[in-house]
């Protein structure tokens, strides 16, 4: 068995293209299947009037761009996914740089940070809502210590659905920030602050740069999967915050018109590709989490 190994060694050494073949074929093989077919199909299905063998049109593209029903939900869908986006970054930058920095306890606190993931999503979705619901536990909490007066009953608002967003994709921001802040060199730091510049200062000018690529990749992590969110919208945001995702998930479960369906979903396939690249020009490197070298 030995001598044959070396024989397929020996042989795929001497065919390098064959060899290289072999590696990329399969994953290629893999992501033309359940990624490129579903695609094409889909943008194919959007140009159509109903189900196939139906007339070619541009019509599903036209009711998108020239309904403003449908262009104020993008404009939420868009608002809300920044929103988001920069408050878990906030909030995920703040707990990775007192992990790296401060805490004794890094491993205690990144599991409670990544412990939500262990759990279903419904479940978790449904937990706040008993939470943020009329008289659930955060008015009784409020209450208790006499904040408020009057239950607030922050359940279908635009604030439930900022909160759910920020605690499901919280640990999506902090690993790539915990990992890009980790790479840091403690020695420049130093040499910052023995320089006269002030732990501000130092932040801003060292920490902050350093570590951009990082902050980009979580930027990237959190924001695509919040833009075509529906599941947390629906639950916690109600008919006032409705989001393009549960349009999308509308048409292909309840109205039946697929064609309009993968019409919305081509339109939010091309965001999601325009951010990244976005991402990808503002310095996410997702092979570097520790900044480039200056």
């Amino acid at each position: 068995m030995a001598d044959g190994f070396e024989h397929w060694q020996s042989f795929l050494r001497e065919r390098p293209r064959l060899k290289i073949f072999l590696i990329v074929f399969p994953p290629a093989l893999v992501l033309a299947v359940f990624f490129l077919l579903p695609l094409v199909f889909m943008a194919y299905l959007s140009l159509l009037e109903g189900m196939p063998p139906a007339p070619a049109t541009f019509e599903n593209y036209m009711r998108l761009v020239t309904q403003e029903v449908y262009l104020s939900i993008l404009w939420r869908t868009t608002v809300i996914t920044a929103q988001a986006t920069i408050l878990t970054v906030l909030i995920g930058y703040a707990i990775a740089y007192s992990m790296v920095r401060f805490s004794r306890r890094t491993t205690m606190i990144l599991l409670l940070v990544i412990m939500p993931f262990w759990t279903n999503y419904i479940i978790r979705m449904y937990a706040w809502i008993n939470i943020l619901q009329t008289n659930g536990v955060l008015d009784a909490a409020l209450l208790f210590v006499g904040a408020i007066n009057e239950p607030l009953g922050v359940l279908y608002s635009h604030e439930a659905v900022l909160i759910g967003f920020i605690y499901i994709y919280l640990p999506l921001a902090v690993l790539p920030f915990y990992a890009s802040l980790s790479y840091l060199d403690q020695d420049l730091i130093d040499a910052s602050m023995d320089l006269g510049a002030g732990p501000i200062k130092t932040f801003l000018s060292v920490t902050l740069p350093m570590t951009k690529n990082g902050i980009m990749v979580g930027v990237i992590l959190v924001g695509i999967p919040i833009f075509g969110s529906f599941i947390t919208p629906q639950l916690l945001g109600g008919t006032d915050n409705t989001m393009v995702g549960m349009i999308i998930e509308n048409q292909f479960v309840e109205a039946f018109n697929w064609s309009f369906g993968a019409a919305l979903s081509i339109t939010v396939a091309f965001i999601v590709v325009a951010m990244l690249v976005l991402g990808m020009l503002a310095g996410g490197n997702f092979f570097d989490l520790g900044g480039e070298d200056e």
